[in-house]
């Protein structure tokens, strides 16, 4: 079956097991009440439809394990670390950055959201997921088919683009927020085609969000999720800074983007396991 027939195969599966899925979760859960409530109810309805729709074509109509994807079980745990390692750095030298030259500061708030260790835990694990689906719906079946058919580099550009736009719905977006998303999405690429784990790019994307949100009291794409018991306080340029988007709005992050890219092209710490390639990914002598 041609790349585009697959593509669109697959995103009409996860369409359909969504529908499926949506109504049996509207009965159970109830109508949402909040805007975290909400969120929880999307990730319950896309992520076992992005599931399904990736087991459906990786074991029947690409006779592979849906651990091909860069889901082998034993990488769970180093992989996952390594990303978080990764998106904790990246992050975290955009807030320095901001820091240093005066455009970021935090302060105690009695005032703030306080949710305590199990707000917390809740929260991360809200983003984690979301994380996971993002990486399963653009780093994984699709990204693949298109490594296959177009390369590596057809295959990040096109994702990336496709990342970008899926985040125009977001508040305040803006030309420069799009490209920082779309940069996101190329360092994505780039590292997943670089270890075909979905493990590691997870990793790096919930600590992208949850350094941000959590720790830092940032918008993570112009959504607030609010930290415990300090305000962050934003000032100069939202060109610099991001403004009510967030960090992703900002040229801050575009420079250390920019960093990291070049670093993935090039980085040894970033290699495919064995136990990936012994599952033969679909993009095969490309790989090599």
């Amino acid at each position: 079956m041609r790349w585009g027939w697959r593509i669109v195969l697959f995103v009409s599966l996860l369409l359909a097991s969504a529908a499926i899925i949506g109504p049996i979760a509207a009965k159970v859960a109830g109508r949402p009440t909040t805007d975290a409530a909400w969120i929880v109810r999307g990730l319950a309805v896309s992520l076992p439809a992005a599931l399904i729709a990736s087991w459906v074509m990786m074991s029947i109509v690409e006779s592979r394990s849906l651990a091909a994807l860069g889901l082998v079980p034993a990488r769970f745990v180093p992989d996952t670390l390594l990303g978080l390692g990764i998106g904790a750095l990246l992050i975290g030298s955009v807030l320095a950055l901001l820091a240093a030259t005066g455009s970021l500061a935090w302060m105690t708030d009695s005032a703030a959201r306080q949710g305590g260790a199990t707000g917390f835990a809740r929260l991360s694990l809200i983003l984690g997921l979301a994380a996971f689906l993002e990486e399963m719906l653009f780093r994984g079946y699709p990204f693949q088919v298109l490594a296959e058919a177009a390369g590596p580099i057809g295959a990040i550009g096109l994702t990336s683009a496709g990342f970008a736009a899926a985040h125009l719905p977001n508040p305040g977006v803006g030309a420069l927020a799009l490209t920082n998303t779309a940069l996101a999405g190329i360092l994505l690429g780039i590292v997943y085609w670089r270890t075909f784990s979905i493990w590691l790019v997870t990793g790096l994307h919930l600590a992208w969000n949850a350094v941000m949100s959590l720790a830092a009291d940032l918008p993570v794409s112009g959504l607030e999720f609010g930290a415990h018991g300090f305000r962050a306080r934003v000032t100069g340029p939202e060109i610099w800074t991001g403004g009510d988007y967030g960090p992703e709005g900002g040229l801050a992050l575009t420079l250390v983007t920019l960093v990291a890219i070049a670093w993935s092209v090039s980085s040894r710490r970033l290699d495919r396991a064995p136990a990936v390639l012994a599952l033969h990914p679909l993009p095969g002598k490309r790989l090599t």
